[in-house]
């Protein structure tokens, strides 16, 4: 069986500065990789590590996918590489388009992503000094769409989902803007009225109740909760709703670079790490480790409280924030879950397991530099919020009496009840920190 060579550039951001080179293998299934920091990029006064796990260093780094590994890329770049959506779509693309028969590697679907989409700051290119960004079109143009075209996409996708036949342009226009995200759910980059990228999540044929206005809907009421989370509004494709949310690794002048939480960690899967590691993590890497364990704390409690449960690895992310350091960034991909399992996927420790429970969470205040009561105060004061508002909030924005008692369950439960309760009693007569909705 023949050894597939390939080597790239990999640049940051809209000014292409080479950040290192990229040499990749494959044979039969297995796969291989290495990196190595280009020397002016090491010389570079602004240089910095693209992900912890790889400090700025004249040595190669290698990456094998393996029992320890689950992606032969290194990890920064395999956090540009789609989920599988975006997977799914590539492989037809390049069986029905390109007549390809031999297995998709990781290298594929690394340079089939559209590049001006592509999740952070990192961008791949040949090893000649002529070549263009792998997945872009000549002198600056783009294939990402504008909203006026999301009812087109949603039939496209529709007709993907039922597999009924579509057209080659059709499937590879859906690629260029379709490829570039994670996430298993339908999904596609598009160009908003006034320039900036946005996710256009799409209602899946297949869904049996309104979950793009629920993540809109959670969305809200995290930001009521004093979250960070991007901007966000509904949109419809052809008569269904689609949540529109604005990409926060863009900035109006270039990119933001971007790592998940699993790249953090790095742990060779998105299940393999727990909240606490995250945090041991923020007080090395953060450029604000008090802001951001406040930060992520409140984020397992409203995940708790909305009864999310697709919290795993790649669903935290950070931003870089320069000199080094690196910050949480806006919160996504959370929704509530209409049949509620009392699990987080990210569990908050190793002793305390995959249970969803804020008396767990409390016991943990410590670690995200919290006292209990502070903490009991934070979780409280998020349950009235959520209480009081997931109600008129989802009228508001579309919801019918009977989705609305679909997901009834994700907000209103024990711990929901518990935190209330903590709200009506007094825990100690230490004072509070600032709450949500205490006007600070």
């Amino acid at each position: 069986m023949p050894k597939l060579h390939s080597t790239l550039r990999v640049c940051l951001g809209e000014a292409a500065v080479e950040v290192g080179i990229l040499r990749f293998e494959s044979q039969g299934d297995r796969q291989f990789s290495s990196f190595q920091y280009a020397t002016a990029w090491l010389e570079n006064p602004r240089r910095f590590a693209i992900s912890p796990s790889m400090p700025l260093a004249a040595n190669q780094y290698f990456y094998r996918s393996d029992g320890a590994r689950s992606s032969p890329l290194p990890p920064a770049l395999a956090d540009t590489t789609p989920d599988s959506w975006g997977r799914n779509i590539i492989r037809r693309d390049l069986r029905d388009n390109g007549g390809r028969r031999s297995a998709v590697t990781e290298l594929d679907y690394l340079i089939s992503v559209n590049d001006f989409s592509r999740l952070g700051a990192l961008r791949v290119k040949l090893d000649r000094d002529d070549s263009s960004f792998l997945a872009a079109n000549p002198v600056g143009r783009h294939d990402v769409p504008p909203l006026l075209e999301l009812n087109d996409l949603g039939r496209t996708i529709a007709d993907l989902e039922r597999r009924n036949p579509i057209t080659a342009a059709a499937l590879r226009r859906l690629r260029q803007v379709g490829s570039s995200l994670g996430g298993a759910r339908p999904k596609c980059s598009v160009v908003d009225a006034d320039g900036s990228l946005l996710v256009a999540k799409f209602t899946s044929r297949m869904d049996e109740s309104n979950i793009e206005i629920a993540e809109v809907l959670t969305l809200a009421l995290a930001e009521r909760c004093g979250i960070l989370v991007p901007d966000r509004r509904l949109g419809t494709s052809d008569g269904l709703p689609v949540a529109l949310i604005k990409r926060f690794d863009r900035t109006p002048t270039g990119r933001i670079p971007y790592i998940s939480a699993q790249t953090m960690l790095e742990v060779p899967d998105a299940v393999s790490g727990t909240y606490v590691q995250i945090a041991d993590l923020l007080r090395a890497h953060s450029s604000d480790p008090k802001r951001d364990l406040t930060e992520l704390f409140r984020r397992i409690g409203f995940t708790i409280l909305v009864s999310n449960t697709d919290d795993h690895l790649k669903n935290h992310g950070f931003l870089y924030d320069g000199r080094g350091k690196w910050r949480l960034s806006p919160m996504f991909d959370v929704n509530p879950s209409p049949e509620r399992h009392s699990e987080l996927t990210t569990p908050i420790s190793d002793l305390s397991g995959h249970a969803a429970s804020l008396e767990s969470l409390v016991h943990h205040a410590s670690f995200f530099d919290l006292d209990e009561d502070s903490a009991v105060m934070m979780l409280s004061s998020m349950a009235k919020i959520i209480t009081r508002e997931w109600q008129s909030m989802a009228k508001r924005l579309g919801m019918d009496r009977h989705d609305i008692q679909i997901f009834r369950g994700a907000f209103e439960h024990n711990d929901a009840s518990l935190a209330l309760n903590w709200g009506n009693t007094r825990i100690s007569t230490s004072q509070p920190m600032d709450s949500p909705d205490s006007g600070q």
